[in-house]
């Protein structure tokens, strides 16, 4: 019995924690047995809950034993619903241990798959990210860029750049976390200095062709890139004027 109760306790927290949104961004920030322990806890909360349905049952079952005999409804009788039910087996095991653990299994499927907070629309993500972004730099940077609308400079580690609007962010899982990028411009590093140099102007495509993100029959998304995170070596807000600005300071204008 107390083996059927520690599976059932740690498979539901470990189907759980691999399929709630919120609760996979808690994991990927857990490390060693820091995750073992969020699996755990929160299969004892579903074990727990399953604990308390199954105590409200025997309730329910002793004041309707009560009932029964105060009324004298079962002539000759005497009602004891309760101590039945506690006392019931199931293949060797207390039935009300296997209720309980069935309640358990259900509370775990229906958080996962049926709640609200399984099925977050569009604001609802925003609203998560805005919450557990605030523990990373880079993820608090991704959601202001789409939150805001802010230009994003992208770095890679093979010195290419992009520059341009955030679309999208997939972190919850490392091997494929990955950035979707709508392109403004493009270019790379120099090796000596260092500097910006700028290869292609997707925004003066976009304007000379009258696309849009929602143009037909093509849109921007057409032009998007999907960054794999591991490859990004820096992450920073592109301001057009304040670029210029800066480049200009550094390279000043010689007057004779």
């Amino acid at each position: 019995m107390g083996t059927a109760i520690f599976m059932v306790l740690m498979v539901s927290g470990y189907w759980y924690t691999s399929r709630d949104l919120s609760t996979r961004f808690k994991i990927k920030r857990s490390f060693g047995w820091d995750v073992y322990f969020l699996v755990a806890l929160y299969g004892c909360v579903f074990v727990l809950q399953g604990v308390i349905a199954t105590g409200l049952i025997w309730l329910f079952l002793l004041a309707l034993s009560a009932v029964v005999n105060s009324l004298h409804l079962i002539p000759g009788k005497y009602a004891d619903w309760q101590m039945e039910f506690m006392n019931w087996s199931f293949l060797g095991i207390q039935a009300p241990v296997v209720i309980m653990l069935a309640f358990a299994i259900f509370f775990c499927l229906y958080r996962s798959n049926w709640a609200g907070s399984a099925r977050l629309d569009g604001n609802g993500r925003k609203t998560l990210y805005k919450s557990l972004a605030r523990s990373s730099g880079i993820e608090q940077l991704l959601y202001q860029c789409m939150e805001e609308g802010e230009l994003a400079l992208v770095t890679l580690k093979s010195r290419r750049i992009y520059i341009g609007m955030i679309h999208t962010a997939t972190l919850e899982y490392e091997k494929t976390a990955n950035v979707v990028l709508i392109p403004m411009l493009s270019g790379y590093r120099d090796g000596e200095t260092m500097n910006l140099c700028i290869e292609h102007n997707y925004s003066k495509w976009y304007a000379d062709h009258d696309i849009t993100l929602d143009s037909e029959p093509k849109s921007a998304m057409a032009f998007r890139k999907v960054i794999m995170l591991d490859q990004i070596e820096s992450l920073s807000l592109f301001d057009p004027a304040s670029a210029s600005a800066l480049a200009m300071e550094q390279h000043p204008e010689k007057v004779e």
